[in-house]
Order: C-alpha cells, then structure tokens, then sequence
C-alpha cells in the first residue's frame, strides 16, 4: 500500500468516525424522516451542488426512503412531508433555501459541511448532521490537496439512515 493509499484509508476512517460520533444527530434524523416513511407523507428531498447527480439513486435506487420525490415548492408540501436537503456546504443558496422552509414550518433534515461562518444559523437547525469533509485531504508532490470525499461521507450517512428508518418502521424487528 502506497503512503498515498494509507493517507486515504487514515482519513476516510477520521471522517467515518467523526461521523459516528453525531450518532444523536443521525437517530433524531431518522425519527424524522421515518415519520414521512411510515406514515402518509413523503420524503422530499432537495440536492444541492454535486449532489444533484445522484438524485437518481435517491428517487429510483434500491435504497430509498419510502416513497420519495424531488423538491419542487413549498407549496407542493403537504404536513407529513419531510425535506431531506443535501448539499456540499452551507452556501447562500442552501442558507436561503433552509430559511424559506423554516419560515413555512416545514420539517427538514440537512446535510451539509458545517460552515463556521453561519454557526448561528447551522446551530439554531435542530435536525442538522455535518459531512465531516469540508476540504481535500490528499497531499500532492506541489503541495496542493486532492480528493475531498463529502459524496462518500453522505452515502455512509444515507445508509446510517436506511438502516434505523428501516427499524424504526418495520414490525417485525
């Protein structure tokens, strides 16, 4: 194994742990969206950045949350509804976008890389999880960094997620 690769595996397994840490953050999450899965509503989830390449899999995939759909309007919401916002970081647009659910009364889980510079806005978010990967990590012969793995960060989560939503709605556990 190259030094490269055990950089990798070294900080894949710092990001995983840290977000095995928010194992609160993720539980109350999933009691969240499992009330849209179990009950009449839908998950709905609005993506944000890279993350919209993988809405596919969300909607479609094998592992997906109940009945979900893609953000269109808050209007389109209906109470049992619950947004799943999934973004990169905690830009402008995923401030500004937050605010209009909040400001509608609209139940959410977001995801996103903590930005230090809106702590009062993450932090007033009951339902918030950090990706834990807000920059690249891998060293370069020019000192630059390379590979910044946010997409494996939120699959983990996502699966974290699967997996109690699963439980929480499932009899026969």
């Amino acid at each position: 194994m190259s030094t490269l690769d055990k950089i990798l595996q070294t900080q894949l397994n710092n990001i995983y742990n840290q977000l095995n840490a928010q194992e609160e953050e993720v539980e109350i999450a999933a009691r969240l969206l499992s009330q849209a899965v179990h009950g009449e509503g839908r998950v709905v989830m609005k993506t944000f950045h890279d993350f919209t390449k993988i809405e596919p899999l969300l909607i479609e995939g094998e592992l997906k949350l109940g009945s979900p759909s893609l953000f269109s309007s808050v209007e389109s919401l209906d109470t049992p509804d619950r947004v799943l916002v999934i973004a990169k970081s905690f830009d402008e647009e995923v401030k500004a976008f937050t605010e209009t659910l909040s400001a509608g009364a609209v139940e959410f889980v977001l995801i996103c890389n903590y930005n230090r510079h809106e702590a009062e806005t993450i932090d007033g978010y009951h339902h918030y999880i950090d990706l834990s990967s807000p920059r690249e990590l891998i060293p370069t012969p020019d000192f630059d960094k390379i590979v910044n793995p946010y997409i494996n960060a939120f699959t983990y989560l996502y699966y974290h997620l699967y997996v109690l939503i699963d439980e929480m709605t499932n009899d026969e556990y």
